[in-house]
């Protein structure tokens, strides 16, 4: 009911890219360290990982929301 609208599909993608650059900011402030959270040097694999993830996530919303055509 409420996700056949294209302004609310382009809502939902909008909400997901800024959340996502959240976790991206976050994420790669985690690796640089100097906070109180940080990635340990053994962590590269878990790091690219977050990152990696991160920005498939920002690409997709991005497509799904220059994809809709309603």
């Amino acid at each position: 009911m409420f996700t056949s609208s294209p302004f609310l599909t382009n809502l939902y993608c909008c909400v997901g890219v800024l959340l996502f650059g959240f976790y991206l900011v976050i994420d790669t402030q985690m690796i640089i360290g100097g906070k109180s959270v940080e990635l340990a040097i053994d962590e590269y694999a878990l790091a690219a990982m977050l990152l990696y993830i991160d920005i498939i996530q920002i690409f997709l919303y991005i497509l799904r929301m220059l994809g809709s055509k309603d």
